[in-house]
């Protein structure tokens, strides 16, 4: 049994890790994808015509959404990438 953990163990420290910014990146590539695809369930949803009311919700989807998304990935990432290697090296 102790053989088959090690083995399982070793698999794990050969697989290869994303960087954090890879891991930003897919996240932020999933939630576009995610948003695309709620843009074409709302058009649709919206009468499948292009009016305001249809150009007020891909705004909201897109800028809000999808703008504060990206916003937060970013500053999360800067944070990271800074102050917290900062602080687990113990400078203040």
């Amino acid at each position: 049994m102790p053989e088959q953990a090690k083995r399982s163990q070793d698999s794990r420290i050969d697989e290869p890790k994303l960087s954090v910014l890879q891991q930003y990146l897919y996240a932020n590539l999933l939630w576009w994808g995610f948003l695309v695809a709620l843009a074409i369930v709302s058009f649709f949803t919206c009468g499948a015509v292009w009016d305001d009311v249809t150009e007020g919700v891909m705004e909201f989807i897109f800028v809000i959404l999808g703008g504060g998304f990206l916003l937060v990935t970013v500053l999360d990432h800067v944070y990271e990438k800074y102050v917290a290697r900062s602080l687990s090296e113990g400078r203040p």
